[in-house]
């Protein structure tokens, strides 16, 4: 154990006299501290959003691309200064040294959120003081809560894609149950979010009301209400929080008033947020999601650095880091190729495509197999996304934070056993 301190002690010392570091932290402050100058259409509500945006957007990409470069050049820069060679004719395992680089980076990971972080966080609660003191803009943490179950119900109902489309009149209609919806202060508002999408026979219309029946099991109280939605903007529905009569369930109907009006919805376009919890809590959460990443992208950098020149293994890293954030894309190329493929022969579209096309069969074997392939071994980044969260005022949950962390255990127990095969057969001298 003393051994690994040493090493991790004195690889943040180089870290540390390292101007790459101080050039990116004064770039990552520069851009959060520049949050407050940009423009703003809208309330204070927006301003407070853009802040809290870039400010994460800051610290996720230059902390991600200083933890990168710093951990990428350790193993290879002290190869080439023969700083290994002499440790390795010390009676000290390899192992250890991995161990060592994989703290002192820990340390380094610490200070750059410890700066970014502080920096972030005053100037949010900064700009929502100021604003709070102009129009009462408060920052918030919202509890969010999703459906339980869904059911769409009515002769009208369709499926497209993982679209469920009903029509109104009383054609179809869509039942929401949601479970545990629990706050220590029943005074708080319920507040219902609806985001469908909206079609209509009608042209030119870009809202259409719905009927919304709120159920109470436990009390057996209803409550009917119409509200309308548009196709770019959510509907928000209020209510007391004692609606709930002591009870931790609700059942809400929703199906459009009128008929020739279409609502598409999917398992998520319909939340209740209800209740509270600090600020401050929900922005430590985000960091500590934030550094999950910061931490798995040292363990690819150290893995390629048993292995790689210092050049190659800084462009494998961007290149992991790149396509972890566009995962969804490569998936969905590969599934447009798969449609493009069987889609076309049935509607015969093309003559072309009634026959085997060369070209499909190319992209199938070319790009397809090892798009998805190669989507299901990188890892997902999006795991580690925290900005949509503070952007929409909702309280971060524990199983957000614990899937992260258990996601970057995982590839951190799949890369560790590689480096250290590797690193022990590598030539030193």
């Amino acid at each position: 154990m003393q051994q690994i301190l040493v090493i991790a002690k004195q690889t943040f010392k180089e870290a540390v006299r390292n101007k790459l570091l101080f050039v990116f932290i004064i770039l990552s402050l520069t851009a959060i501290c520049c949050s407050i100058f940009m423009p703003v259409v809208g309330d204070g509500k927006e301003k407070i959003k853009i802040v809290e945006s870039m400010c994460l957007r800051s610290i996720t990409f230059f902390g991600t691309l200083a933890a990168i470069l710093l951990s990428a050049s350790s193993i290879p820069t002290d190869i080439e200064n023969k700083v290994l060679y002499t440790i390795t004719t010390k009676p000290i395992r390899r192992t250890n040294i991995i161990f060592g680089k994989i703290v002192g980076f820990i340390y380094i990971i610490g200070l750059l959120l410890l700066i970014m972080g502080s920096t972030s966080y005053a100037l949010i609660k900064f700009t929502a003081s100021r604003l709070n003191a102009q129009s009462g803009n408060e920052l918030l943490a919202r509890k969010k809560f999703n459906p339980s179950d869904l059911q769409i119900t009515g002769e009208s109902a369709k499926e497209i894609g993982n679209v469920s489309w009903i029509e109104g009149g009383g054609k179809g209609a869509s039942v929401w149950d949601f479970e545990g919806l629990y706050c220590k202060d029943r005074q708080d508002e319920l507040e219902i979010e609806a985001d469908f999408l909206v079609e209509s026979k009608r042209r030119y219309t870009r809202k259409i009301p719905i009927n919304v029946k709120i159920i109470n099991p436990y009390a057996g109280k209803t409550l009917t209400k119409t509200i309308e939605v548009s196709r770019n903007k959510p509907a928000l529905l209020r209510l007391d929080g004692e609606f709930l009569e002591g009870g931790e369930e609700l059942t809400i109907v929703v199906s459009p008033k009128n008929s020739g009006d279409f609502i598409g919805m999917s398992s998520n376009s319909l939340k209740i947020f209800f209740g509270e919890n600090s600020f401050e809590h929900n922005f430590l959460k985000g960091l500590t999601v934030i550094s999950s990443q910061f931490f798995l992208m040292v363990i690819i950098a150290i893995l390629g650095s048993t292995f790689l020149s210092l050049p190659i293994n800084i462009l494998f890293c961007l290149f992991v880091f790149f396509c972890g954030n566009i995962v969804d894309f490569m998936r969905d190329l590969s599934t447009v190729i798969n449609v493009f493929e069987t889609q076309e022969h049935e509607h015969g579209i093309s003559a072309v495509m009634k026959k085997s096309n060369i070209f499909v069969l190319f992209l199938n074997y070319v790009l397809k197999k090892p798009l998805l392939t190669l989507s299901y071994i990188l890892p997902d980044l999006r795991n580690f996304s925290v900005g949509n969260y503070f952007i929409d005022s909702i309280n971060i949950p524990y199983k957000k934070v614990l899937t992260s962390f258990g996601y970057m255990i995982l590839y951190t127990l799949f890369c560790l056993p590689i480096s250290f095969m590797v690193f022990k057969r590598r030539e030193i001298a």
